[in-house]
């Protein structure tokens, strides 16, 4: 082997160790970042409402605590969702950490940014060893989060301060099963043109925390500034989305129009009808008008005829008025010297009722007496007719016992007998004789 070969072999032999050294401190370095995000995911515990604003704010003081750079990263859409994941450089490589779902990418943060602008998003590495603790608060909790909790976590711990304690594998699947918004963020990402993919929202930042101060504004973002997030294909989608609402929207106005013009041109055959049933209308109404004109007339000088004839009347019924007011005067004297003549009689009229009923009453007053005497002369009358009614009674009672007596008597018996027997012989003798 000559020099040559074998300086080149050195050569490429030292460039194959710095390599290996290389990637083993950026393995090393990774390993190393990847245990301090499992402590945190751990040690940090979800809640009821909660982001990983907080989660990734813990994961940077652990990152900046062992003298890694780092930043914490927020994105997504205000009002609708958003999120915090911390970006630690390690060996001139910007990794992703997100502590809150206990996850980072295999690629650098420039690079993901680029495959999302290219409508590619890059699969994750969520580490599924670790478990962290969600703190569930009844009082806020939905229903449905309630329920996934229960059915999906490892175990319930004892409830603390009221709040129940779940030990759960708090991943982006859990978080989508339990965020009640999740419908209205993929909404909002499909209005963007993009896939309903919670990755994309990395285009979208909010926020980028250095360590010494926020900055909200992306063109002076550290990591960020300078960079184009708008991705072309989600742009075309979104106007091809836009489109085709306008191009439904257009079609229903032409449905719509259609609809109008059927109404309208059945609207005009049915004005064109009224306007033809209109003119016969007009027609006889003028006929009417004609007729109602001669018949106004006609009746005009009927009324002038009668106003004159009135007019006559009243001239003649004034005079008479005239002089039924001068009659009128006259019954009125008359009739006052009518009523002072008949109040002249009514005084004497008066005076004797007065004497009339004087004498009326001295004759009652001796009527009464009369009356008197005669109710107790009828009284004693009454009294007598009583007594001979009794009399009489006790007569007929007398007379029927002395019947009754005389009946029964053995005189009376003879006699009959006696009787008999004279009749008897009397009615025999002549017989014997013939």
């Amino acid at each position: 082997m000559t020099s040559t070969a074998t300086s080149g072999y050195l050569d490429a032999r030292l460039v194959i160790s710095l390599r290996n050294e290389e990637c083993l401190d950026l393995k090393n370095g990774s390993r190393r970042l990847n245990r301090l995000r499992r402590k945190v995911y751990r040690e940090t515990p979800a809640a009821t409402r909660s982001t990983g604003r907080g989660t990734a704010l813990a994961l940077w003081r652990a990152f900046t605590k062992k003298g890694f750079c780092s930043w914490c990263y927020e994105f997504g859409l205000t009002g609708s969702i958003t999120h915090t994941v911390t970006i630690v450089e390690t060996n001139g490589v910007l990794q992703i950490h997100d502590a809150f779902f206990n996850l980072t990418y295999p690629l650098g943060f420039h690079d993901v940014l680029d495959a999302l602008r290219d409508g590619r998003p890059v699969a994750a590495k969520t580490e599924i060893r670790d478990r962290k603790i969600y703190l569930s608060d009844p009082a806020f909790e939905s229903e449905a989060t309630v329920s996934w909790l229960e059915a999906n976590a490892d175990r319930e711990l004892d409830p603390i301060d009221g709040l129940r304690r779940f030990e759960v594998l708090w991943s982006l699947e859990a978080f989508i099963a339990t965020f009640p918004g999740i419908e209205a963020a993929y909404q909002d990402l499909e209005e963007r043109g993009y896939p309903r993919d919670l990755r994309f929202l990395m285009l979208h930042p909010i926020e980028m925390f250095d360590g010494k101060k926020s900055h909200a504004d992306p063109s002076t973002m550290p990591l960020l500034a300078g960079r184009d997030l708008t991705s072309p294909l989600a742009a075309t989608r979104a106007a091809v989305r836009r489109v085709s609402r306008e191009l439904v929207s257009e079609r229903e106005r032409s449905t719509e129009k259609d609809a109008a013009i059927y109404r309208l041109e059945g609207e005009r055959g049915a004005a064109q009808s009224d306007l033809a049933a209109a003119s016969t209308e007009a027609r006889r109404l003028r006929d009417q008008i004609v007729q109602l004109r001669a018949a106004l007339d006609d009746e005009t000088r009927r009324f002038t005829a009668e106003r004159q004839t009135l007019s006559r009347a009243l001239t003649e019924a004034e005079a008479q008025a005239i002089a039924s007011r001068v009659e009128t005067a006259a019954l009125r004297a008359e009739l006052t010297q009518t009523r002072a003549e008949w109040d002249a009689e009514r005084d004497g009229w008066e005076r004797d009722m007065a004497s009339l009923q004087a004498a009326a009453g001295l004759w009652i007053e001796q009527s009464s007496q009369a009356v008197q005497i005669a109710r107790s002369e009828l009284n004693a009358a009454a009294s007598e007719r009583q007594q001979a009614i009794a009399e009489r009674d006790r007569i007929r009672a007398n007379l029927a016992a002395r019947l009754q007596a005389w009946e029964n008597s053995p005189w009376r018996k003879f006699r009959a007998f006696f009787v008999r027997a004279i009749g008897k012989s009397a009615w025999t003798a002549p017989t014997n004789g013939n």
